[in-house]
């Protein structure tokens, strides 16, 4: 039985590609959730990158350990006073329609993530300018040191998009991305699939084995599970860890750990009017959990507890504020110092993935034996971007950045006051400078210091409560060989093959 399904386009795509190359290969990747725009631009989705990385090369990229590495950017420099950065580009490349890469079209691409509206407008917001030194040189101009800014553009702000594509598409571009990389878009069916085929003008073209990579759309874990044992698909991402033992022989499967930064946290609406304003209720809320009980249960303890951002036994990680444990008493106690009328109700804003209902479920089980009465609002995970874009929500999770090249995407986008993902609208000036001046640190001792001080901060204001660390399992075939992981947790298939 098949349990999901290509779109007719895509079948027909990858039939021709079969029947027109000898021993031409198609890969097929099951993929959790349904992407939003393939624009890394406006992209909030982990998926979206996932794709977007498998067809296009960024300016910077990075290795296993994070190392910032060359990629479309062939070599770089900063001035001494650390305001001005140079990249030097690789020569004689066109973008997947014809149009030449070149210095002008990098210029458009950061300011395009620059613009007001982008998803990517914090995460490099010290630019004050990009100029054109040469047809293939860069000029990066920043109003202070920038300690972030190479992780930035080893990331989605590092994929350019053709300008002639950008100039016809407009907003639209995300829906026929054109970039430079090993694969080209082909075609999107929604909730579906995503097609990709091999652009043999890559420089890199002769390292990339597969004619095609298809993207399937499978959100339900069991069913994408179910697709790899029955030969539908290749590789799986996030197979629910309880799962493991069935695709524990390795002559039949290979399991990658991803173990990138990344946390997934309940995060509150502070900008909407109710008892969790108080941060009092707030740590009720937290009393009333246990966490390692969550990571236990839901993901059969391969994942790790969180109290903050970092993970402990990190180097981020403040060891002046422990994980609490579970008091349900206390949190009663708290409730009633606030003034608060029990039970207390309270509704979180699930995705629809059966792993986040499943710790959903737990919350609200533990919450309402300490004093709540937690409710679930379970829906897709678009409209979950949809509502909190909106502010039309309480509290949303469990949510958070599931991959980083940097802390600063843990944290940054998240409690600053201006970033782009804090759509609780939390807001400290004490955080906001604690930051910035993470951004402007150079030495990384201080900047180690900063984000602990700025963990203790969020510790005691709770504008979040940490749920755990994702590390989350990838199951492909046995005979596919050579994928590896970044540090930042995705996919590489230069070298791979399918035997």
């Amino acid at each position: 039985m098949r349990f999901s399904r290509l779109g007719a386009s895509a079948l027909a795509l990858a039939g021709a590609l079969m029947a027109g190359t000898a021993g031409a290969q198609t890969l097929r990747i099951a993929l959790a959730d349904d992407p939003d725009a393939l624009d890394p631009v406006t992209t909030a989705a982990q998926t979206a990158v996932t794709v977007l990385y498998t067809m296009c090369e960024r300016l910077l990229s990075t290795d296993t350990d994070l190392n910032i590495l060359p990629g479309l950017v062939e070599s770089w420099e900063w001035s001494d006073s650390g305001t001005e950065l140079t990249l030097h580009l690789v020569e004689g490349q066109n973008f997947q329609d014809g149009t030449p890469f070149n210095a002008q079209a990098v210029q458009a691409g950061i300011n395009r993530a620059r613009a007001p509206g982008s998803q990517r407008a914090n995460d490099i917001s010290s630019i004050t300018d990009v100029s054109v030194v040469d047809p293939y040189t860069v000029l990066i101009t920043v109003a202070e040191p920038a300690a972030q800014l190479l992780s930035k553009l080893a990331g989605p702000t590092g994929v350019i998009f053709s300008p002639a594509q950008v100039a016809a598409m407009g907003a639209d571009i995300g829906r026929e991305p054109v970039c430079i990389g090993p694969y080209r878009f082909v075609n999107r069916v929604a909730q579906d699939s995503i097609t990709l085929e091999r652009d043999p003008d890559y420089r890199f073209a002769a390292d990339y084995a597969f004619d095609s990579i298809v993207f399937r759309i499978i959100p339900d874990d069991s069913v994408r599970l179910a697709n790899l044992q029955s030969g539908d698909v290749d590789l799986i991402e996030k197979l629910d860890p309880s799962n493991a033992g069935s695709v524990a022989d390795p002559a039949q499967y290979t399991i990658m750990q991803n173990l990138s930064p990344n946390n997934q946290a309940l995060m509150f609406n502070l900008n909407r009017p109710g008892p969790m304003q108080d941060p009092r209720v707030r740590r009720a809320f937290e009393l009333s959990l246990d966490r390692q009980a969550i990571v236990d249960v839901a993901f059969a303890g391969q994942y790790i507890a969180a109290n903050q951002f970092a993970a402990p036994g990190t180097v981020f990680y403040d060891t002046g504020h422990p994980m609490p444990a579970r008091d349900p008493e206390a949190a009663r106690a708290l409730l009633e110092e606030a003034g608060v009328t029990l039970p207390v109700p309270f509704t979180i804003l699930v995705p629809n993935r059966p792993l986040a209902v499943r710790v959903g479920e737990m919350i609200q089980a533990m919450s309402n034996e300490a004093g709540f009465d937690t409710r679930l609002d379970v829906v897709d995970f678009a409209t979950t971007l949809q509502l909190t874009n909106e502010g039309n929500f309480e509290a949303w999770g469990p949510i958070g950045p599931q991959y980083a090249n940097d802390m600063d995407t843990l944290i940054y986008q998240v409690l600053h006051s201006t970033g782009g993902r804090n759509v609780g609208r939390y807001a400290s000036a004490e955080m906001d400078d604690l930051l910035d001046r993470t951004r402007s640190a150079t030495d990384p001792e201080d900047r180690r210091a900063l984000f602990i001080e700025a963990a203790g901060v969020a510790a005691t204001d709770i504008p979040v409560i940490y749920l755990y660390h994702q590390a989350p399992l990838y199951v492909m075939r046995a005979d596919l060989t050579g994928v590896f992981q970044t540090g930042d947790g995705f996919l590489q298939l230069r070298g791979a093959t399918l035997n």
